[in-house]
């Protein structure tokens, strides 16, 4: 058991690290988001072949049983994905980033639900703090104007997109590796956004064929791999405590490349995000 937390923990540190860099990724790509999440599942599914035939591991794809959440769970990535890219682009790293990680909390009132996890009176103060902080990041301004409050929406879908990922990650049977999951992960990911590629995808620059393959690589076979085997190892209040060094790493990255800073406001308000996640990882550890 404390091997398998060991391997848990490493791996979602690893993951969420590299996921935390996307962004950067994203602000440099000139290629639309539906070639961005093409070129990380594509790519990525082509390095865990490579990877595994190095292995001699092909053979462990096949699965006695397939589990339609296996499907459900890849086109969940891209659903995320597409809606994260959107977000980055229609509003700072930060407020993106910090949206996204509203899926945490979101993934362990699922989790109640659908997995009967425990959940206790602070899974729901701690639900409570997350809302209270993504109103401090919006500086009590909820607008109903498309054009102003595009960013947000898209930043709560992928916060909704990402919890169900984790939940359902967590449905998928035991008996399937970590590596086979992602195979069939990125495969139904690829599927999903080929119907929304068009004929730019033949007129990428050299600049974006490179970051793209980077995307495909960092982003893809290394981070959502090693989540995926995160997610199997570990309950998903453990998970989610966990992710919150993503937000850190891209807020570094905003500031430090792009300059961008934050009110005093969204200060408190992704300062509140962090603290619940940071009191639900001591909860886990001492209970």
């Amino acid at each position: 058991m404390k091997n398998t937390k060991t391997i848990g923990y490493s791996s979602a540190i690893i993951s969420v690290t590299l996921m935390g860099t996307l962004g950067v990724f994203i602000r440099e790509i000139s290629s639309n988001e539906y070639i961005i999440i093409f070129s990380r599942f594509s790519f990525g599914l082509l390095f865990l072949i490579f990877y595994l035939f190095l292995k001699k591991d092909i053979r462990n794809i096949k699965t006695a049983k397939f589990s339609p959440y296996l499907a459900m769970t890849g086109v969940l990535m891209a659903i995320t994905t597409l809606c994260y890219i959107n977000a980055v682009n229609s509003t700072s790293l930060a407020n993106a980033v910090f949206l996204l990680y509203l899926a945490p909390l979101i993934a362990v009132g699922i989790a109640t639900v659908l997995l009967k996890e425990k959940f206790t009176l602070l899974n729901a103060g701690l639900l409570c703090l997350a809302l209270l902080g993504i109103l401090f990041l919006l500086e009590f301004n909820i607008s109903f104007n498309i054009d102003e409050s595009k960013g947000y929406l898209w930043g709560i879908g992928s916060a909704i997109g990402y919890a169900l990922y984790i939940v359902l990650n967590r449905k998928i049977p035991e008996t399937i590796p970590p590596l086979t999951r992602a195979f069939y992960q990125f495969l139904f990911g690829v599927i999903v956004i080929l119907p929304f590629l068009d004929t730019s995808l033949f007129n990428v620059s050299t600049k974006d064929i490179y970051l793209l393959i980077a995307v495909g690589f960092f982003h893809g076979f290394l981070a959502l791999s090693l989540a995926i085997t995160a997610i199997k190892n570990l309950k998903t209040i453990e998970y989610g405590t966990i992710s919150y060094v993503e937000p850190l790493v891209a807020t570094l990255i905003g500031f430090a490349f792009y300059a961008e800073s934050l009110t005093l406001l969204q200060f408190i308000g992704c300062a509140i995000v962090f603290c619940g996640g940071m009191v639900q990882v001591v909860a886990t550890k001492n209970g």
